[in-house]
């Protein structure tokens, strides 16, 4: 029996040793800071690892000081007064030698007392320099502007921003469709530009078309001379002279039939050298008798369907 209350003495000494132990042993996990807390002060702070506490009097807060994403979404008002919601994301990490002060001065919950504050005042007061459509053709400036202004609030109060990204802009349907509208107009605008410029190139075509032909119609009537015209008029000769009587004080009649026979007269048998050759001898002979005519005051034109017509000076 005495042995009995023996072996239950050690026992329950062993016991309460083996709590005493495990009450005194901390493990701060990697990326972790343990704040060492002594009868409710603060102690300092300790890095990853087995460490030891006062039983019952002493207790250790982790604190994290790996990278935090923090995603937040906030309103804000534009220089020219115009509601956008901002979509964002926020990467930032405890600073280990400042987590001691951190828990004693913010505690854990840091990040909804000080931190989305911080970011939300910085956004409210980046984004009321610009305007509205500036967030978007400036966006790299603006992120720019938010990240230095961060960088400095975070640095005061022991964190390190990291990283600031935006993520999306969504504007109030007002706006939204008024920048649909521009960009409906600017596609209209280029497509008549685009249709101007096919107009010029069109109408710069038709002159120089234009320009071609009143070219060719220069030397066209730089070459019509007498010659050209009777061989133009052989060409186009029907074959039939009207007989004129010249006038009465002069008593003369002139049979035009008689230039008709000088015209040339086409077979089937007639090679083509051979009616080149007459066509020749024809508007020789041809011209001849014009020239006599016009000395004598009797003047012969013809039109471009061969038919002649006869002025007599003094009618």
């Amino acid at each position: 029996m005495k042995k009995l209350r023996v072996f239950g003495l050690f026992g329950g000494v062993a016991i309460v040793a083996v709590i005493l132990i495990l009450a005194t042993i901390r493990i701060v996990p990697p990326g972790h800071t343990g704040v060492r807390v002594l009868v409710g002060q603060v102690r300092g702070s300790v890095g990853e690892g087995l460490h030891f506490v006062v039983p019952f009097a002493g207790s250790m807060q982790l604190m994290n000081n790996r990278t935090v994403a923090m995603e937040m979404v906030t309103e804000v008002v534009t220089r020219d007064l115009q509601a956008v919601r901002m979509n964002y994301i926020v990467n930032y990490r405890l600073n280990a030698d400042a987590s001691s002060n951190v828990f004693q001065t913010i505690g854990t919950a840091y990040e909804s007392v000080v931190l989305r504050p911080i970011v939300e005042e910085t956004l409210k007061d980046i984004t009321a320099r610009y305007a509205i459509e500036e967030l978007i053709t400036e966006r790299a400036r603006v992120s720019a502007d938010i990240t230095s202004t961060l960088q400095v609030a975070f640095t005061g109060r022991g964190f390190m921003l990291e990283r600031f990204n935006i993520v999306d802009f969504n504007f109030s349907a007002e706006f939204a469709t008024a920048i649909e509208a521009v960009r409906i107009a600017e596609q209209n605008a280029l497509r008549a530009q685009q249709d101007l410029a096919r107009v010029e190139f069109e109408a710069e075509a038709d002159r120089e078309r234009a320009r071609a032909q009143a070219d060719v119609l220069r030397l066209q009537a730089q070459e019509l001379t007498d010659t050209n015209l009777a061989a133009m008029w052989i060409e186009r000769w029907n074959g039939v002279l009207p007989t004129f009587m010249a006038g009465d004080d002069q008593g003369v009649m002139i049979n035009m039939g008689d230039v008709q026979s000088l015209a040339p007269q086409q077979t089937r048998t007639t090679t083509d050298n051979q009616q080149t050759q007459n066509n020749a001898n024809a508007q020789r002979q041809l011209q001849s008798l014009i020239n006599t005519l016009n000395s004598a005051g009797i003047f012969v034109e013809f039109d471009h369907n061969g038919n002649a017509t006869v002025t007599v000076e003094g009618d």
